[in-house]
């Protein structure tokens, strides 16, 4: 997006999204503690909301589809907490990605996308027409094809960029799986390290170079990361903030965890901690420092996404099944001396890419049991050797056959034959 002068707006839409994310969490804790029940979102929209906004004017700037999506982040948090699929919900921060966004839903065409001027612009509701830039090579009618209804749409500020995102709906055609797949166009990986991974069949193996883009950074993000340590700033004032709010509501700021304290809380800390200079809350040359750090951080991310995007379609493109393993990444991130080189490369999101297109084009994907010993299986005669358990060994002989084995595309053809036998399984036939 290109804000321009509606900078401030959306700044302001976002603000009043995390208010209401955090207020919401505070009574809903204190509501819990106090009769043991849920607050759900209804009762609070119409119990609480309208008495906050009329004692706030700033949140009138805001739609109710704000309020509801920012309320509805925090129920969807408390039911993962419950499933047992995530941490107990947290306040959003000015800091964090939690509360830098806001979304709004669609009602009465207040969200459209149009051609003025031959530019491109959004309407937002309560905000009204702002500029964007396209994809390349992309116009509306790529965006918004025919037949195509507009559902919701979220902001996301990332510093100094911001970013629209559109929830679409259309009537496709649902995805017809085949039940007939011809061998060759099956295809397996070995994900790795050294390489991204070793992509073929039985017949070819081709490995994919790992362009580690963190290790293409790290001199210039070491370099901006240690003058951004070098500037001042009063790091003990500027992290001073309000506590989470306790049941009875008397904490300084109950609504938002990146509360900084005023002026003369400030003047009565210092009478009591002198260390806290009440004059410097921060720096100018510090805040470029640190955004610097933040480009050059979204630069290596937004060129991983992309290799992931073009790498992901050419596989969906080329084969109708693709057979990968079911990797333990968190864990695997417990070794800190490959956990660095791991959250690089970045394999789960790249699966998760190929899984969605892969599905959406009507094709299979499947992943073998990561107990699988795909390295240290003889493809020839079956042997398990178990010293390919050791990383350093890269080629080894089976001591039962005589084959000279490379150890990526021994794995990736193990991978493939087991892929094999899980789709047959499935009732599908290969030829």
């Amino acid at each position: 997006m290109v804000p321009g002068e509606k900078q401030s707006a959306i700044n302001q839409q976002i603000g009043n999204a995390r208010f209401a994310h955090n207020n919401y969490l505070h009574e809903r804790k204190k509501y819990y503690n106090l009769y043991k029940k849920t607050l759900t979102i209804s009762q609070y929209q119409k119990d609480y909301l309208p008495k906050l906004k009329e004692e706030r004017d700033y949140l009138k700037t805001s739609d109710k589809f704000v309020y509801e999506n920012a309320c509805r982040n925090v129920d969807n948090a408390y039911n993962r907490f419950f499933k047992g699929e995530a941490g107990f919900p947290k306040y959003a921060s000015y800091n964090k990605p939690n509360g830098n966004s806001f979304t709004t839903n669609y009602t009465n065409n207040n969200i459209e996308l149009k051609m003025i001027d031959r530019m491109p612009y959004v309407k937002l509701p309560k905000l009204g027409y702002i500029r964007f830039v396209l994809p390349k090579g992309k116009t509306l009618a790529d965006i918004q094809p025919h037949g195509t209804s507009i559902k919701a749409a979220t902001v996301t500020r990332s510093n100094t960029i911001y970013r629209i995102s559109i929830r679409m709906e259309a009537v496709i055609d649902k995805p017809v799986f085949s039940t007939v797949i011809h061998k060759d166009d099956i295809m397996s990986v070995d994900l790795g390290l050294k390489d991204f991974g070793v992509f073929g069949n039985l017949k070819e193996s081709d490995a994919v170079p790992n362009p580690k883009w963190i290790q293409v950074h790290a001199k210039r993000l070491r370099r901006f990361q240690q003058s951004l340590s070098r500037k001042q700033y009063d790091h003990d004032s500027a992290s001073i903030r309000s506590p989470e709010p306790d049941v009875d509501g008397v904490s300084d700021s109950p609504y938002t965890s990146n509360y900084l304290m005023t002026d003369g809380q400030l003047k009565k800390l210092a009478a009591v901690s002198p260390s806290i200079d009440e004059t410097h809350t921060g720096s100018r040359n510090w805040e470029k420092a640190r955004l610097k750090v933040v480009k050059e951080q979204r630069k290596i991310a937004d060129q991983r996404k992309d290799f992931h995007h073009k790498l992901s379609r050419a596989i969906a493109d080329n084969c109708t099944a693709f057979i990968c393993e079911d990797l333990a990444v968190k864990n695997m991130m417990k070794n800190r001396h490959l956990a660095k080189a791991i959250a690089s490369v970045g394999w789960s999101q790249f699966l998760t890419m190929v899984k969605y297109k892969m599905e959406r084009a009507g094709k299979h994907f499947r992943k073998v049991s990561r107990w699988y010993p795909s390295s240290q299986t003889c493809g020839c005669c079956g042997y398990k050797n178990a010293d390919v358990k050791d990383l350093a060994v890269r080629k080894w002989v089976c001591p039962k056959c005589g084959t000279l084995h490379d150890r990526d595309i021994n794995a990736q053809q193990n991978i493939f034959r087991m892929g094999m036998r899980l789709l047959q399984a499935e009732g599908i036939k290969i030829i």
